[in-house]
Parts: C-alpha cells; structure tokens; sequence
C-alpha cells in the first residue's frame, strides 16, 4: 500500500509542474506507464535543480509499486471518459494518482465514494 500522504504529496508536485506551464504528451505518460518507467522519466525530464520536483519520499520499493499501479491503470482505464483527460500527460497522472487514494480510502478505510 502506498500511503495516502505519499500520494497527497506526489499530486503537489505534479501541480507545480503544471502551474509552471510544463507538460508531457498524454501519448507519452501513457506509454511510460505501460513500461512502468513513468517515475523515473519525470525525475529526468524535470530535474530537482531545474523545476523543484521533489519526488524523495518515494522509496524503492514505493517507486516500484507505484509504477505498477499506474501500469495496470494505463492498461484499463479510458481516460477520456473517466477523467476527462485529453492532452496533458501531467493531468493524467495526477488523475491516476487521485484514483489511488480513492481506492486505497475505500479499500483500507471502507470509506463510501460517490
């Protein structure tokens, strides 16, 4: 399980990247995810020195399990319909991710989501 702080954090600094006007393709984001090389790519796209991306609370084995999760919704998910997400890859990660705590809230804590 990858904890809900964690989760809360990692959508914080894709913000930021969005706020500072940087964007990935959807096409591309999808890709990585489906390669399950999508955390990586940001840390080298978007270096700490250049854009602030603080990805450091994401461990090794949260790295690795995050990167399963986003892989397996790349896989099913049609972000279109579900997220209304088109064009910025960014903005579909912090969908995937917003998904993951609505699941883990549901799966962990029964909470009820709409």
């Amino acid at each position: 399980m990858v904890k809900i702080a964690v989760l809360t954090d990692l959508i914080f600094e894709l913000n930021a990247l969005i706020d500072r006007g940087l964007s990935i393709p959807l096409k591309e984001v999808k890709s990585l995810c489906k390669e399950k090389r999508i955390i990586e790519e940001l840390e080298r796209k978007f270096p700490f020195k250049e854009t602030g991306l603080d990805l450091s609370l994401l461990k090794r084995g949260t790295r690795e399990e995050l990167d399963e999760i986003l892989h397996d919704m790349a896989i099913a998910i049609d972000e279109r319909k579900k997220f209304r997400v088109e064009n910025n890859g960014l903005c579909l990660l912090v969908a995937y991710v917003q998904e993951q705590i609505q699941r883990e809230l549901v799966k962990y804590y029964k909470v009820k989501i709409l």
